[in-house]
């Protein structure tokens, strides 16, 4: 049997079914991803957080325009600083080329973690600050008042009970002796601080300790209405028990110029003592320099 060859009237097309075309919006296109740099998450983030008033994070990022600026403004009187940490945070913070930090996937959630529960226990230690010695200045008095009466009584004879005093003859004097001693022993009670005072010197503490700010810098900081906030009784208050040596303050920072921004040291006394800068006396100012190695 043969199998007949198609002629010229049998021919026939055999036709590929078109690929369909994709929805308009459909993602087929790659995403862009930002490449991840050399500059660590987390000594991003732990620089933000303990040296971000100097600006040392963005220095750390090769940002050093701004890095310088936020050192001038003390991180923007604090609010820079918040606003870097949560950038680094949310993983939004880049470095100078606009590259990722590296190992924010990884240890991102034990960061939020720290940050948040050192957050709260800020919240309540300022919550929960004892009063100190009020209870016993509303104690002592009462106290005192209960010794002398008796002794006032028996002195003026207002006790009106003969036969008591037939009975034991010697008590009154000694009494009367007595309470005397005992209201001289009774120490006076000292006025209670303020919660608000306590809150300023703590906050003037962590300040110089951190930042080693000059004694004018932490008074305008505590009482700045973009800074602390705190009444000008309570800033006064602070820089002056806080416990701080303004001219090793003055060296730090000088140290700090020093080896950040390569100033000579005629310019850092300039920075130090200025009105602008950071508002050392002169006679710290030259401690600072004549200290400085």
């Amino acid at each position: 049997m043969s199998i007949p060859t198609p002629g010229p009237a049998d021919n026939f097309s055999v036709s590929t079914p078109a690929k369909p075309e994709a929805p308009s919006g459909y993602p087929y296109q790659t995403p862009n991803v930002v490449e991840e740099g050399g500059k660590s998450f987390i000594v991003t983030w732990l620089l933000s957080w303990f040296l971000g008033g100097l600006g040392i994070d963005r220095f750390y990022l090769g940002k050093v325009g701004s890095g310088v600026a936020k050192l001038l403004t003390f991180g923007g009187l604090g609010i820079w600083v918040i606003i870097d940490i949560i950038l680094v945070l949310a993983g939004a913070q880049r470095d100078k080329a606009g590259r990722r930090l590296a190992g924010y996937e990884q240890h991102k959630k034990i960061a939020w973690i720290i940050t948040l529960a050192v957050v709260a226990l800020g919240i309540l230690t300022s919550a929960f600050i004892p009063k100190g010695s009020a209870v016993d200045a509303t104690v002592q008095p009462a106290v005192t008042q209960q010794q002398i009466v008796p002794t006032e009584n028996a002195a003026a004879g207002s006790i009106e009970k003969p036969e008591a005093t037939k009975e034991v003859p010697a008590v009154a004097p000694a009494v009367t002796k007595a309470a005397p001693k005992a209201a001289k022993a009774a120490p006076k009670a000292e006025p209670a601080v303020p919660v608000e005072f306590r809150s300023a010197l703590k906050k003037a503490q962590t300040y110089s300790d951190m930042m080693h700010m000059s004694k004018v810098g932490l008074y305008e900081q505590l009482t700045s209405e973009y800074g602390e906030k705190f009444s000008p009784e309570a800033g006064q208050y602070a820089v002056d028990n806080v416990k701080a040596d303004f001219k090793v303050n003055a060296l730090e920072k000088a140290k700090n110029y020093q080896e950040t921004m390569a100033m000579s040291p005629e310019g850092i006394r300039d920075q130090l003592v200025s009105e602008y800068g950071e508002k050392f006396t002169p006679e710290e100012a030259d401690y600072a320099i004549q200290n400085l190695s």
